[in-house]
């Protein structure tokens, strides 16, 4: 008898707790829905009230502006209104299916983290609800019924925040020194400055011995001697390096024309650089002083004219070619 009595107590005190647990889950379940109903009404205002109000505003313009060219017509703005309402809201109507289409689709084909989330919630809630339920029972519920669940109820922090296992942690991706990576970037940028002063050496070593073949090809028959020669080769190097390098006289054998000599300096100044450097007044001043006997007579702004008559006389304008330093004579 005490048995059966004790048997029968264990029995109500059982019954009792489950029927406490199911009365909270149902209360749980009541405030989780009454939430997802007052959210249901206010997105459905958001979507659908401010939209169509916007919609028949746009109408309500529309119409008044036809009305206006039909005489004040109020048939015809009756039906623009109902026209433009209308197209308007047919529009409206189906980008949201569109939208509505996009979480439906991602839904259907749920990423495996969604799958151990769902997993998580139902296990929980089941937990929660009926202390005698295993976790074996839970498994057993078919893949739409883990996401019916997920859907009916919000995904809130309390049922999210389940611990993940170490065997589920994404490997971190080891991050390269900071350090390492700015020396190596700044070895890269000062051996390409190297390079880049290395090649515009060349380049201009290059530009200076062209240009000094051409001085002695064109200047031979009208120096005075090879002495004269060396002399006017010596200060065309240093006006290369230096745009004011003061030249010394030199002399001629043979009488050139002003425009020769004009001629003659600007195609070697249009060669060595920068036109801020070798200006049309650095060159008059240059060639004044360099042929001071056949300049004498001539201001520095005439002599600046360094371009007339370009095909006359004995030495010719030679423009270079784009990009090129090289002489065109034979």
């Amino acid at each position: 008898m005490r048995q059966d009595t004790v048997s029968r107590v264990l029995a109500d005190t059982d019954n009792s707790t489950n029927t406490k647990q199911y009365n909270k889950r149902n209360k749980k379940m009541n405030n989780v829905k009454c939430k997802t109903e007052n959210m249901a009404v206010r997105d459905y205002c958001l979507i659908w009230g401010c939209p169509g109000l916007l919609i028949l505003t746009i109408s309500l313009f529309v119409s008044l502006k036809v009305g206006d060219d039909f005489g004040q017509d109020n048939f015809a703005k009756f039906v623009t209104f109902i026209i433009s309402s209308g197209l308007l809201g047919t529009v409206y109507f189906l980008f949201q299916s569109v939208l509505s289409e996009v979480p439906l689709r991602l839904h259907k084909k749920p990423s495996k983290e969604t799958k151990f989330l769902t997993y998580q919630v139902v296990e929980t809630v089941t937990g929660e609800s009926i202390g005698s339920t295993s976790v074996e029972q839970v498994q057993e519920c078919s893949e739409d019924e883990l996401l019916s669940a997920s859907e009916e109820m919000p995904l809130q922090a309390e049922y999210v925040q389940a611990p993940l296992s170490y065997e589920q942690k994404e490997p971190t991706a080891e991050v390269p020194d900071s350090t390492d990576m700015s020396s190596e970037q700044s070895d890269l940028y000062a051996q390409r400055c190297k390079e880049y002063q290395r090649e515009q050496e060349q380049r201009r070593q290059k530009t200076i011995d062209t240009i000094m073949e051409y001085v002695t090809h064109t200047m031979s028959p009208y120096i005075y001697d090879n002495e004269e020669l060396e002399k006017l080769l010596d200060a065309i190097r240093k006006w290369a390096d230096d745009w004011q390098h003061i030249p010394v006289p030199i002399r001629l054998k043979s009488t050139l024309t002003t425009l020769d000599l004009r001629h003659f300096v600007w195609n070697i100044a249009e060669r060595l650089g920068s036109k801020k450097d070798y200006t049309g007044e650095v060159r008059a001043i240059f060639i004044k002083r360099m042929f001071p006997d056949v300049m004498r007579d001539i201001e520095l702004d005439s002599i600046r004219n360094f371009k007339f008559q370009p095909d006359t006389g004995s030495i010719v304008i030679d423009e270079p070619d784009k990009g090129d330093y090289h002489f065109h004579f034979e």
